[in-house]
């Protein structure tokens, strides 16, 4: 489905995309081609325009094909929107409400008196699930960035390196390697910290034989990577290593049946299972995974709650964990790619256990 099909299919005649100082750039960026922090999009079947203020108006015309329509900062904003609207004569506008505050809608409801808006928030998630040729090879670079720049960081760590130098070397090495900037604040969590899921780096030393679990990604030109890897200074522990391989084999039995076509909690319930046969269940609490694109994280999602059909041509994050409290945590994170037949591993870098 393309935009045009969305109108149609919705019975739209526009299509409004506000985004305000960032608020919305994903699918401003999605449908307009438009990198910026701030602009209104109004998109129907002949008409194509952008508006922003001075700050944008030479990046737009390097970004989008769009018309522009340059805001000078005269009148309020909304209200150049809804001059716009009126000027195009549209009376049932799709508008994304799940990013648009109340305060906005509101003010569009009262000057935009017979107005009809109509929530179209998830039928855009759903186009943008489904990636391009194109989309797919600037997610692939965002991937081998982030490997590279793990790479590079474990060459340097040491016992007694904090986990915040750790994040801070890492995300250094991301935009060295040519990174937009790092998907989000890396997690790094070593020893018992390693149970916290989302263990964002911490002061907290790094010690000699305890797991670290390394949760990292980059954005390269608008898309992201997400990745996760497991290293130690020095041999795990037996119990270490025992989890590990669940985590590890729970992660292969989803990936082997990944593909278009299934659900996601039909993915999701492979790797669970294997965790929860070999007695860890209840440490396992998150879904498997996610999709990746324009955000971190974005539909498809692989859940035991989505029982919708996976889109081919889809880009999905695999990642069991088993989170031990108190003691340790691991998970292991690939980025894959969903076809009719099966999936593409899209990542390289070994899942066994870094030892350093």
């Amino acid at each position: 489905m393309n935009l045009v099909n969305l109108l149609n299919e919705k019975g739209l005649d526009t299509l409004l995309v506000l985004n305000f100082e960032g608020s919305n750039k994903p699918t401003t960026r999605f449908i307009s081609g438009f990198s910026g922090s701030f602009s209104g999009i109004i998109f129907s079947k002949d008409k194509r325009i952008i508006a922003t203020d001075s700050r944008y108006w030479e990046q737009v015309k390097l970004e989008s094909e769009f018309d522009l329509v340059k805001f000078k900062g005269d009148k309020k904003f909304l209200d150049l929107i809804v001059e716009l609207l009126k000027d195009i004569k549209a009376k049932n506008v799709g508008i994304e409400k799940d990013k648009t505050s109340a305060k906005v809608m509101e003010y569009l409801i009262n000057k935009l008196d017979g107005v009809e808006f109509i929530d179209v928030s998830q039928e855009l998630l759903r186009l943008r699930a489904v990636k391009t040729d194109e989309e797919i090879e600037l997610i692939r670079k965002a991937i081998y960035i982030a490997e590279e720049a793990f790479k590079k960081t474990l060459e340097i760590v040491k016992v007694g390196m904090t986990e915040k130098e750790f994040a801070a070397y890492l995300e250094y090495q991301i935009k060295m390697l040519g990174g937009d900037k790092f998907s989000f604040d890396t997690i790094v969590a070593s020893g018992w910290r390693g149970s916290l899921p989302h263990g964002i780096a911490s002061e907290k030393t790094i010690e000699k034989g305890e797991p670290v679990v390394v949760d990292w990604g980059a954005f390269y030109k608008g898309y992201a990577s997400d990745l996760t890897r497991v290293f130690c200074i020095g041999e795990p522990s037996e119990e270490v290593k025992k989890v590990h391989n669940v985590v590890y084999k729970a992660q292969e039995k989803a990936i082997e049946i990944a593909r278009a076509s299934l659900t996601g909690a039909e993915i999701d319930l492979a790797a669970r299972e294997h965790i929860k046969d070999e007695g860890y269940g209840e440490y396992f609490g998150h879904s498997l995974g996610h999709g990746i694109g324009l955000e971190v994280h974005e539909e498809p999602r692989l859940s035991y709650l989505n029982n919708e059909k996976l889109p081919a041509n889809s880009v999905v994050t695999v990642e069991p964990g088993i989170y031990l409290p108190n003691k340790f945590g691991i998970r292991i994170e690939d980025d894959i790619l969903l076809t009719e037949s099966g999936c593409e591993v899209l990542s390289s870098l070994p899942r066994d256990i870094f030892i350093v």
